[in-house]
């Protein structure tokens, strides 16, 4: 059952391409022609950040890594490449030169409009798949993805 659970996930992780289903959704979404070109370049992860950004008015940068469960120095890449498409704006902050804050553009805004309405599509459709289940048996499917989710920390350790 093992080898089944993990060819699932690899499965959905694989679903995560530059045509997948959902991206191909959000494109008709929007009328655009920026965020059409773009949305195929952007991975999960940056459509999240940009999201996640657009939650907050500004958004110190130095909050983010923690905000979008990823290490410090991915979240800095990402911003980097998101500022270079046009999504972000990365800025000092004016009490701290040290420190950056983030921002949306009205293109990133426009994605984090898109990542919002995808939301709400797919908790309806989970909505309708999880109705099968009891909660004990989503609350021990839950507990069980967070065990995966640290897979890599256990079978190979603190590999650099």
């Amino acid at each position: 059952m093992i080898d089944e659970i993990l060819e699932r996930l690899n499965q959905f992780i694989a679903q995560d391409g530059s045509a997948d289903g959902e991206k191909r959704w959000a494109e008709q979404q929007t009328r655009n022609p920026n965020i059409r070109a773009l949305i195929h370049r952007l991975n999960t992860r940056d459509i999240l950040i940009v999201a996640t950004v657009g939650q907050h008015s500004i958004l110190p940068q130095k909050e983010l890594p923690a905000l979008v469960h990823t290490s410090q120095a991915t979240a800095s890449r990402a911003v980097t490449r998101l500022a270079g498409a046009g999504l972000v704006i990365r800025e000092r902050m004016p009490d701290n030169a040290k420190e950056w804050q983030l921002r949306l553009t009205a293109d990133g805004t426009e994605v984090a409009r898109l990542k919002s309405l995808l939301d709400q599509r797919l908790r309806g459709a989970a909505a309708v798949v999880a109705s099968h289940y009891s909660e004990a048996e989503l609350a021990r499917f839950n507990e069980m993805l967070g065990e995966i989710l640290q897979l890599s920390e256990h079978a190979f350790g603190d590999v650099q």
